[in-house]
């Protein structure tokens, strides 16, 4: 054992920023929302003092840099914001999250540490998964009759502790949380499906390219614990666009992957459309349950449960789920075209001018627009969208310029384009960038994108007609692949 960490040492010596680099990524979706961004500050002042004494430039890239003017017209507009710490504080958490992204694209330079990132999520997720799925089991036993309300496990996680925290602060925080769905070590439901959706393909990219039986079966029951985690949240739009992703990946890597895909997909359906059927009450009765603070007994969960609720009551609140979020994107959509400066530079970064809005003009009392389109358009005008949206066709542009000419090397670009276009989709039904835990997320895709494409050879996009070379050479590689 001495020896192991004699060994140890000499290796962290002679890298400490990459130890620091897997330490955040496993440690971020697992501490709370108020310590994980101390760690990433940590490691990153760790690797910057690597860099330099090795008298190395921390490099941002193409990438980077379009980021930097994203962030940079999110600072500038807190001159017209009403919400001025708001904004500062939201572009602060952007430019915060955003040091993640530099440390993988500097650090992470070899094939072999793109797998370390990748099994580093996956690890994570997992554990969060194994958190969400005792969440609600527990629930549903205790409230069954099973067990008494002692032995459920508390949804959050960091419940007691997060209303401690948010209680001595001197502003206030929402702390309502769901009893009945699970949050893993996330303070809200949504927040972890988010970050179960960007890990799924990823745990999937793992299990398909294992080198033995042992590593297989390991990463089998990751994917299963994910799936599981995504589920556990009982995010109807969430679990249907994990199915939706398997689809998307079993239509592309069928012919070689078929039999792999298939194993994943008959327990992931299992676990995740049971949950869905749940949402709308057609094979269990439940309601989403909010309770703002822990009460004298803590998770006093039968005050909480209606146990008369119908399948059609319950089937009737996940319509009026949906035609809710209907009303608020008419009503963005609305106050934003008869604005034109609302149109055309926003209100100010950050979800406080959105939600006033909301409330005082159309009497709706929502946080955020639920829907990243439509939340940074009313936060930046169209001006931060089309910043935004160049990040992220700049970002496919970077995925579909690799040269991925073989199994490993296109299920790893693929994976990650996937992933990217998971967390996107979710977005469009909840809005992804509203907390450190979910902006990150978004970081690490980039990063890794960045990673990827310095450790492999590409076809640069330089103009349209490139962009289409390289587009129609990756459907070439799949059509090759697929013989």
């Amino acid at each position: 054992m001495k020896e192991k960490i004699h060994a140890f040492r000499i290796k962290y010596k002679s890298n400490p920023g990459w130890y620091w680099l897997i330490a955040t990524i496993f440690l971020f979706p697992i501490l709370p929302e108020y310590i994980s961004p101390f760690i990433l500050f940590t490691g990153f002042i760790v690797f910057k003092k690597q860099w330099t004494r090795e008298g190395r430039k921390a490099k941002v890239g193409t990438l980077g840099k379009l980021e930097i003017a994203f962030m940079s017209l999110a600072l500038l507009s807190a001159l017209w914001s009403d919400s001025k710490l708001d904004t500062l504080g939201s572009a602060g958490l952007w430019w915060g999250m955003f040091l993640i992204q530099v440390m993988i694209y500097n650090l992470v330079k070899t094939r072999e540490r793109i797998d370390k990132v990748f099994k580093t999520i996956t690890l994570s997720a997992a554990a969060n998964g194994i958190v969400g799925t005792l969440q609600i089991f527990t629930y549903m036993l205790y409230n069954l009759g099973y067990i008494s309300e002692r032995f459920v496990f508390t949804t959050p996680f960091y419940k007691n502790l997060d209303y401690a925290v948010y209680s001595w602060l001197p502003f206030s925080i929402n702390t309502n949380t769901f009893d009945d769905r699970a949050s893993g070590f996330y303070s809200n439901p949504n927040l972890l499906c988010t970050y179960m959706l960007v890990a799924y393909p990823i745990s999937i990219y793992l299990f398909l390219n294992a080198k033995n039986k042992k590593e297989k079966l390991f990463y089998f029951i990751a994917n299963l614990l994910i799936s599981a985690g995504i589920s556990s949240t009982l995010t109807r739009a969430g679990c249907v666009i994990a199915l939706l992703g398997w689809v998307f990946m079993f239509v592309v890597l069928v012919k070689r992957h078929a039999k792999e895909l298939l194993t994943i997909f008959i327990p992931t359906v299992a676990i995740i459309v049971p949950s869905i059927l749940t949402r709308y009450g057609l094979i269990f009765s439940s309601q989403s349950v909010v309770s703002s603070a822990p009460t004298a007994k803590t998770n006093n969960i039968v005050s909480n449960y209606i146990a008369n609720y119908t399948n059609t009551e319950n089937f009737i609140t996940a319509k009026r789920s949906t035609d809710a979020h209907l009303e608020i994107w008419q009503s963005v959509w609305d106050y934003i075209s008869n604005h034109i400066h609302v149109f055309i530079r926003g209100l100010g970064f950050g979800c406080e001018s959105t939600g006033e809005f909301l409330l005082e003009t159309y009497d709706l009392n929502k946080p955020h627009a639920h829907n990243f389109v439509f939340e940074i358009w009313a936060e930046l005008g169209i001006i931060g969208l089309l910043l935004l949206f160049a990040i992220i066709l700049c970002t496919f542009g970077k995925l579909i310029e690799i040269n991925a000419n073989n199994g490993k090397k296109f299920d790893l670009v693929f994976c990650v384009f996937t992933s990217l276009m998971l967390f996107l989709l979710f977005g469009l039904s909840d809005y992804v960038f509203n907390s450190p835990k979910q902006i990150i997320l978004f970081m690490i895709i980039l990063g890794l994108t960045q990673a990827i494409s310095q450790c492999y050879d590409k076809t640069l996009i330089k103009s349209t007609d490139d962009l289409v070379k390289a587009t129609s050479k990756t459907f070439k590689e799949i059509v090759k692949l697929k013989k």
